[in-house]
Formats: C-alpha cells, structure tokens, sequence
C-alpha cells in the first residue's frame, strides 16, 4: 500500500506561509476604540469559523453555514500540497472511478461537470437526474477550459494520467484549484477515498467505503494465500492490446491470483508508439508461446449494457484465430469475454474478485461477485442494476 504524507488541516481560515504569522483580523479592536465586549465576540466566530464542520448527513453543498467552511492543505496523488475551502460545494471530476467515489460518499450534489466519457451514452440513466450535457472536455486528457470556466467549479478533480499539470496553470487565473485523484488505481484506493471524504467533509461515509473495499482485499489474500498463481491473458478493448505494470488492468489480475503474461515488460517512453501501460500492443505469436491459462476479452463499455457491445461475436473472434484451439485457456473453457463495466467496480476490487472466482474456484468457494457487484452498484451508487451475468459471456469449452 502507497504511503502518503498525512493531511493536515489549518486552524486559522487565512493560508499562511512557512516562516510568516497571520497579521490582525479585519474587524479587530483598533486602538481600543471598540468595546471589549465586541472584541471578544469577533473572536469567538473566528475560533467556531476555523474549526472543522462534522459530517451532517446532509448534501455536501449544504453541509454547514458559510462560517462553518474552512481552509484545510491536502496532498494530492501527484505529492503537490493544495489548499482547499472544505467542505467542496462546486467540483468537476474526470474519470468515472473519480465521479463514484463522490457519489458513494454522498456527495454527488457538488458536482456540477463531468467528461464526455462519464457523462456519454454509455452511462445513459447511471447519473440519474444530473444534466449530462454539463461536461468539461472529451476526457480527462482533453479539457475544455472555456467550458470548465463557464461551470465555476471551486476544485477540478483530474487523474495522474489527465491533464492536470497543464490545467493546473490555466485554471489558477480563475481561482480554480486543481486536485490530482487517481480512482482506477487500486494500490491508492484507500488513500483516494480519504481525500475524497476530506474535502466534501463525509468522513464517516469515507471510512464505510474504505471498509466495503478493504473487506474484499483482505478476502482476497486470505482465500488465495500459498495457490499459486495462473496465466492470463487480457486484451484490453483492441485486438492484441494488453496492460503492463503501471496499468491498473495489470494490478486487477495479479491481485486476482493470475500471472499477467506481460507482466515482464517495463513501459518506457519509447514503447509510447504502441500505446499506453492499459493498452500496449503485442506480438500475436507471443500469446501462442506464453500460453494463457485464462483469456479475458474486455470490451470497453459502461453502464448501458448495449455499450459493452456483442460479446457473441467478440467470442467467435477469440475462438477463430489461428492457433488458438492449442491454447490452454481455450482448450479448457477459460475464456471470458466482460464489458469493463464490473471488471472496472470500486478500483476494479471486484474485477479480480471476478478474476480468482474463474482461476480458483475452490479457494473462492462460496464468494459471490455477482452479489458483491450489486451490493457496490445499488448501495453506494443509488441505481438498480441489471443482471450482472449480462456484462459478461463465458467461452465454454
């Protein structure tokens, strides 16, 4: 688990800088011309203003008075500290896991943006209510920063791999903070969640999330411990792409009790012409010769369940290339084929709960992600959920 600088909270509303101290209040005694009695009262709104406001159970946006808000410096997943005016009333998250978390904290209601890639037909119904036509750019990598203005967002949430480094210049001049989260990293998860229930003041509702995750976690390394672990193979949403180290795809399937069979490949700034560490392109004959001993086709998609499009013929494809009727894998029925939609749930921690329950079954007897998908989906979501068998088709032998 990443360590990470604790967050730290400053009492006085004003940011002071490192070697200086507050000057006087405005509204303080002048001379002594005000009463003592005035004095002392200014003074006690400024000691209730700077102290931290409780989780309510209220919308975020209303949790508090304006005097209740306060300043408090975080550290950010890209180690930058950034002061924020807490609890967060008007934010714009890239990146779905970013936008679930929110949610799943209860505090959706200050999101005011999201990115085309949240907020698009795949996700058609999955917002419930919200105006999806309120987006900030195509994606996390491509904001639209007249867009982002016009929404007047106090924080803008991007991943470590958005736009934040750029964005963070060009929405300074507006007042705008930027904050670095990176929701699909599962290594991060709890941290992320933290942070998360920091700025929108949901503490308690942070620590049940970071329960529901953990409980799985630790699942996870208790039912897997000493098996050892199996070949997989996952092409990522394009034929011959696969994920590598640095891609939480990679980490989904090791914490899975599978073996990526990329997972010896290094990602360097040269490799970047074959594409990313989610999605690297690969030498087809290298599948025949490491020989998966699970195949997961994942097809992209979200919540919409005709996004995750026809996994029949994704199916045929998987089955009809050259050669592949030798691999073990196909030889005994282990192929998948899955939108990312559950394989993506809450850091993709139910995607290699998904991943175990096909590798090793008996350690996983009894464990259900299918149920495990709903609980996440319909209680910390707030929206119903079609069968969950429906994200996913297995190749049966």
């Amino acid at each position: 688990m990443t360590t990470r600088r604790p967050l730290t909270e400053t009492c006085d509303p004003r940011p002071t800088r490192a070697g200086t101290s507050p000057g006087p209040r405005r509204g303080a005694a002048r001379r002594g011309i005000l009463p003592v009695v005035v004095a002392a009262l200014l003074l006690l709104a400024a000691l209730v203003a700077c102290s931290p406001s409780p989780t309510t159970g209220e919308p975020a946006s209303a949790s508090g008075t304006q005097a209740a808000r306060h300043e408090i410096t975080v550290v950010d997943d890209a180690d930058r500290e950034v002061e924020i005016t807490v609890p967060v009333r008007r934010v714009v998250a890239f990146n779905t896991f970013n936008v679930e978390f929110i949610r799943a904290v209860g505090a959706f209601d200050a999101v005011v943006g999201l990115d085309e890639g949240s907020a698009g037909e795949n996700y058609a119904g999955y917002w419930d209510d919200f105006d999806i036509t309120k987006t900030a750019g195509k994606g996390q990598a491509e904001p639209n920063y007249e867009q982002l203005a016009a929404l007047k967002p106090e924080v803008v949430i991007f991943p470590r791999n958005g736009a934040w480094e750029e964005a963070a210049g060009k929405l300074a001049a507006f007042g705008i903070k930027t904050l670095v989260i990176t929701g699909w990293d599962q290594n991060d998860h709890i941290f992320n969640v933290e942070l998360i229930g920091q700025i929108f003041d949901r503490q308690e509702q942070a620590s049940k999330l970071n329960a529901f995750y953990t409980e799985y976690r630790d699942l996870l390394a208790e039912r897997l411990a000493g098996v050892t672990p199996k070949r997989v193979y996952l092409e990522n949403d394009k034929d011959f792409a696969s994920p590598v180290p640095g891609s939480g795809w990679h980490d989904m399937v090791t914490l899975g009790g599978g073996q990526n069979i990329f997972g010896d490949i290094q990602f360097t700034d040269a490799d970047s012409a074959r594409g990313s560490v989610h999605q690297l392109d690969i030498d087809p004959e290298a599948v025949l010769d490491r020989d998966p001993e699970l195949i997961i086709r994942n097809t992209g998609g979200g919540y919409a369940l005709e996004s995750a499009g026809d996994l029949s013929a994704e199916r045929a494809n998987l089955l009809g290339r050259p050669g592949w009727d030798a691999i073990t894998a196909v030889r005994d029925g282990q192929v998948y084929t899955t939108s990312s939609f559950p394989m993506n749930a809450c850091s993709k921690i139910i995607g290699s709960l998904y991943v175990a329950s096909w590798l090793h079954p008996e350690a996983m007897a009894g464990v259900a992600p299918d149920a495990i998908m709903k609980e996440w989906i319909e209680t910390y979501q707030g929206v119903s959920l079609p069968d969950p068998a429906a994200y996913r088709l297995h190749a049966s032998a």
